[in-house]
Parts: C-alpha cells; structure tokens; sequence
C-alpha cells in the first residue's frame, strides 16, 4: 500500500501569518454581526479605534457599539483577509492613515491585516501579546 506524501511543515512565520489571518476574519465576522463584546475581548489594550484610544474592553465596547448603529453591516461582505508586514503594507498601500495617531516608525514586528469589506478596506494592526498576536489598532 502506497504512503500518502507528507504535508509539507510550516514555517514559524507562515504560521505567524495564519494565525493573524484567522483571527482578524474573526474580528471582522464579529463586528459585521454586531457582536463587538467578543471583539473586545480579543484585542490589545489600549487600543486605538480610528482617532481614539480605548484603555479598557468597556470603554471601546461603548464608543463601538454607537459607531456600528449608524452603519448598515448587515449589507457588508467580508471576501478576503490579507496579512501583510508593516513594511509590505506601506509598500503596497502606503502609510498607515494619519488619524490613527500611531507612531510606527521604530516598531517592530507589526503586521497588517486588510481586510476586503465589499470593496472597501478594514485594517486592523497587529503586535505580539504574550505567545501570540493581537490586533492593538483599527480604521476603516
């Protein structure tokens, strides 16, 4: 009986980008159904939301919740998430938006999830939180 060829191992930084893939596809699936208390708890603390910087899961939850009801989410298709370094990122698209507020110049290991939300862009930014990565920043 012939042996089924091997699946080819992933690197650590192949993983690393899966990893991101998967849960940035979360975290828009979430915010798209409106659930933004899920969302919270998966993210990095302080995080930045546009031009404003959350301290703790509430205070986002709150300012969240308000932003998604003036929004027809229900009308948003999630088609693709693309994990990018910060550099690959600027490379491709530029500089990350200014009303971010975020000083990025001496980071490192930031990655860039975009995602593709019917044609327009949903970025969140990720950096390592204790063995894994979380997003620590959004806009759209």
């Amino acid at each position: 009986m012939p042996l089924e060829p091997e699946a080819p191992l992933l690197t650590p930084e192949e993983i690393r980008l899966a990893d991101i893939k998967t849960s940035a596809r979360f975290l828009f699936q979430t915010l798209l159904t409106g659930d933004v208390r899920s969302t919270a708890n998966e993210l990095f603390y302080p995080f930045q939301l546009e031009e404003k910087r959350f301290a703790t899961p509430e205070e986002l939850v709150a300012s969240w919740v308000k932003q998604l009801r003036l929004k027809r989410t229900d009308l948003v298709t999630l088609y693709d998430v693309e994990v990018l370094s910060l550099e690959a990122m600027e490379k491709k698209y530029g500089k990350p938006p200014a009303r971010l507020g975020l000083d990025l110049r001496n980071t490192k290991d930031v990655w860039v999830a975009v995602g593709n939300l019917s044609g327009r862009a949903g970025v969140f930014l990720y950096k390592p939180y204790a063995n894994e990565y979380r997003a620590f920043a959004y806009t759209d």
